[in-house]
Formats: C-alpha cells, sequence, structure tokens
C-alpha cells in the first residue's frame, strides 16, 4: 500500500469514529432530534446507542466509510450554495428539503411518517 493510499485509509477512518462519537453524543441528548440530524431510522440509532467504547473503535477501523453524505440531491446542492439573506433563508429550505427526503424514505421503509 502506497503512503497516500495508507494516509486515505487513516482519514476514512479517522472520519468514521468522529462520525460515531458524535452520533452516540446526539443520540444521547435527544434521540429523535439526533435521528432526524443523521437521517437515520430508529432501529439504527438503538444499535448505535448500545455500541461500547470498543465496539466503536472497531466499526471505525473500517476502511468503508460508515456515514453517508446527504449532498447527492441536486436541489439540496442548489440551496446550499445560494447566499439568500445571509443564509437564512437557505438554511430554513434545505431544513425542508431534508425533512421531506426523511418522511419519504421513512414512508418507503413502511414506517409511520
Amino acid at each position: 500500500m502506497s503512503n497516500s493510499e495508507h494516509q486515505l485509509l487513516d482519514d476514512i477512518q479517522e472520519v468514521n469514529l468522529s462520525y460515531l462519537i458524535l452520533a452516540q453524543r446526539l443520540l444521547k441528548k435527544n434521540k429523535s432530534v439526533g435521528m432526524y440530524r443523521l437521517g437515520i431510522q430508529e432501529d439504527v440509532a438503538d444499535t448505535l446507542l448500545s455500541l461500547s467504547t470498543a465496539q466503536i473503535i472497531r466499526l471505525a477501523s473500517s476502511s468503508s466509510l460508515l456515514c453517508s453524505f446527504r449532498l447527492n440531491d441536486y436541489e439540496l446542492l442548489k440551496t446550499l450554495s445560494k447566499d439568500v439573506l445571509g443564509g437564512v433563508l437557505q438554511e430554513a429550505h434545505s431544513t425542508i428539503l431534508l425533512a421531506q427526503r426523511a418522511t419519504a424514505a421513512m414512508t418507503a421503509d413502511g414506517s409511520e411518517a
């Protein structure tokens, strides 16, 4: 493995660890808000909350990125790239788009919205 590949793997593992720690913190503070902000379902939230420190470290050492970015939506990207009223409308519109996506995902999974 080249030095740059090793550095990329280290970076992925660092992101994984940061994400898992942040996810647990958000979920412990307020589970429903954390689920919304992370874009995850309740079963995933419960699993994340149940992980021990050793399990988090083991999971974070994966070579695959564990979190997914929600920037694969053209409308969301377009909204985030605009600067309207100092970002106030931008943030509100982004929140609405993310909420719509979360509701649509829950409905598609057969869960209640």
